[in-house]
């Protein structure tokens, strides 16, 4: 652990010069697969949200993002500090400045989601105002090499009426999409129907959308969100592993806030967590 001499780290916005030491620092992070280093870019070009760095001695050693996820839904992420300053309370410093920032210029409802491990993050959080909503967790099964015919793209004209049915049949679940929280809405089920990954299931007796990940060796297609009436919903995750199958996905994924009743639904359905510690999912509205 380095300890900080004069000059004193300073937080700031984030500049294209960042990206070097970002890339340098964040490439050895989860074992060498942290996505930071390379959506940096991306997170600079953003117009809506706020990426803030910690700079010291002209190095940059931290960043963190506050994003726009959906109207009045913001989102915290990437918050990373080089593992030679850890300990020095830069993340701490460097949360408060994104939720200051957010306090200033966003609105309606901030989240956020940790390791149910990381008991010093659930404290801060919780006295920042944020409520712990609900645990997360990751699961898999295997595909079924059978025909279906269960899906039928959602168009973008009909995610006013896919919400609503959401709403009716699912109340306080919220979407994932592809690691972001939001409570079900209009503009991101739209947006996920235009890329593809929203459909009805058998008529309009649910709605699902997913997120695919094709960077690892087994390529993934994973449900963010899932709602269907009548008790179906066995039947909607079973018939899922044979859609995931037909799409040319090698697993069938499944990731969400978990209680007793979806868990027991998840098994018999064929699906195994694959997550050994779950994701606390936080949010706090806006003061």
């Amino acid at each position: 652990m380095t300890e900080f001499t004069k000059p004193t780290p300073v937080i700031r916005p984030a500049l294209p010069r960042d990206k070097a030491d970002v890339f340098e620092f964040t490439k050895f992070i989860w074992d060498g697969h942290d996505y930071v280093g390379y959506v940096f870019p991306e997170w600079l070009a953003d117009p809506q949200g706020q990426l803030l760095v910690v700079e010291y001695a002209g190095q940059c050693i931290g960043t963190g993002k506050v994003t726009l996820a959906a109207p009045g839904q913001w989102w915290l992420e990437g918050f990373r500090v080089d593992p030679k300053f850890q300990g020095l309370k830069i993340g701490s410093r460097l949360d408060a400045a994104c939720n200051e920032w957010w306090d200033a210029h966003g609105e309606g409802m901030l989240r956020l989601m940790t390791s149910s491990k990381r008991v010093q993050v659930h404290h801060l959080s919780e006295a920042r105002g944020f409520v712990k909503v609900g645990e997360v967790y990751g699961y898999e099964a295997e595909l079924l090499n059978e025909p279906t015919d269960a899906f039928t793209p959602l168009a973008p004209g009909e995610a006013d009426e896919a919400i609503s049915f959401c709403q009716r049949t699912a109340p306080g679940r919220l979407m994932n999409f592809g690691w972001k929280f939001v409570a079900p809405n209009a503009d991101s089920l739209r947006a996920a129907a235009d890329d593809g990954l929203a459909w009805w299931w058998r008529g309009r007796s649910g709605v699902l959308s997913a997120w695919k990940n094709d960077e690892d060796d087994a390529p993934s297609l994973t449900v963010g969100f899932e709602a269907c009436a009548g008790g179906d919903h066995v039947k909607l995750l079973e018939d899922f592993r044979r859609f995931a199958s037909a799409r040319g996905a090698d697993i069938a994924g499944w990731m969400n806030m978990v209680n007793e009743t979806v868990a027991q639904d998840l098994e018999a359905a064929g699906y195994k967590r694959t997550w050994e510690d779950g994701g606390f999912l936080y949010e706090r509205s806006h003061p």
